[in-house]
């Protein structure tokens, strides 16, 4: 079976093998080599960055700091892996060498689904994370450890690593169940964040009750504000960048690959890789405590390169 469904994607006729590639001119695929050369070095470097410094940050809760160092190491290796890949299935284009584009084509396709199926469940997972906060309370830090967490973590990186490999049982059952997974995750990250939007809300105008009386609340609702927001502008910032992409995704699967939906999905691309670079500046401008780590080990790592 995965004879025959890499025999159909590499054959001369099919619309994603190296003639059809051709097709667009040989500068759209020079200026994303360039973008992702800057985009594959800023990823990895901020990401190891942003992995030191959360080993050392204090304010976060154990089982946050795995979720996190989780999303951190899907963009590290976006940059250390899925872009360098990107970047040799385009060069295979601009250089015409086609003995060897079906075999990067397919291997690069394979890993980028991979680990943007690890970041989805990641963020979703964080969203879950912040509504069992709030409905749990004093009770979260007591169900939700960080031995859980992790397990849940590697059962997700599994699961994404299975359905990635299903495409070379069946491609149109691999990539409808991606959709349908899509669906999902953002239905219930978006559940998630609604329920504790209106959640939020109640409690606040409970505690303004409260306030003449001699009930105090044990819930400190300014600090989970301020987390589910830094969570909200991560997830916020993954749809700015994927949407373009997945909305040509879905356009393929519907209408088929055409040269206009080819020309959209390669830029929409770039955009969703830019992600992994942008998110270690949103953590930094976000969180306070892993800024300042981050700066002092710049200045470390600085300090060393000047005394070699």
């Amino acid at each position: 079976m995965s004879g025959t469904i890499t025999g159909s994607y590499c054959s001369s006729n099919s619309t994603h093998y190296y003639p059809a590639a051709q097709v667009i001119p040989k500068s759209i695929y020079i200026f994303a080599c360039v973008v992702s050369v800057v985009l594959s070095v800023s990823s990895t470097l901020g990401n190891a960055l942003i992995l030191l410094a959360l080993r050392k940050c204090q304010s976060l809760h154990s089982p946050s700091k795995a979720l996190l160092c989780s999303l951190a190491l899907t963009d590290l290796f976006v940059g250390l892996i899925v872009l360098p890949l990107f970047i040799a299935y385009y060069l295979m284009i601009i250089l015409e060498i086609p003995s060897y584009f079906c075999v990067i084509a397919i291997t690069y396709a394979r890993t980028a689904t991979f680990i943007a199926g690890v970041s989805l469940e990641t963020i979703t997972t964080i969203a879950i994370d912040r509504f069992l906060a709030f409905h749990l309370r004093m009770r979260y830090r007591e169900l939700v450890n960080f031995k859980r967490a992790v397990t849940t973590l590697v059962i997700e990186w599994i699961v994404a690593a299975v359905w990635s490999g299903m495409w070379f049982w069946s491609a149109p059952i691999n990539m409808w169940t991606g959709v349908v997974g899509l669906i999902i995750c953002y239905a219930t990250t978006s559940l998630c964040y609604y329920s504790i939007s209106r959640g939020v809300r109640r409690h606040v105008a409970q505690i303004r009750r409260q306030v003449n009386s001699s009930e105090s609340s044990d819930f400190n609702v300014a600090q989970y504000k301020k987390t589910v927001n830094n969570m909200l502008w991560i997830y916020g910032l993954l749809l700015v960048c994927y949407m373009p992409h997945l909305t040509t995704v879905l356009i393929i699967l519907v209408t088929g690959l055409s040269n206009s939906s080819r020309f959209a999905f390669h830029l929409s691309g770039i955009a969703a890789f830019a992600n992994s670079s942008l998110n270690p500046i949103l953590y930094c401008w976000r969180m306070k405590e892993l800024k300042e780590i981050v700066i002092a080990n710049i200045k470390c790592i600085s300090k060393l390169c000047k005394i070699r």
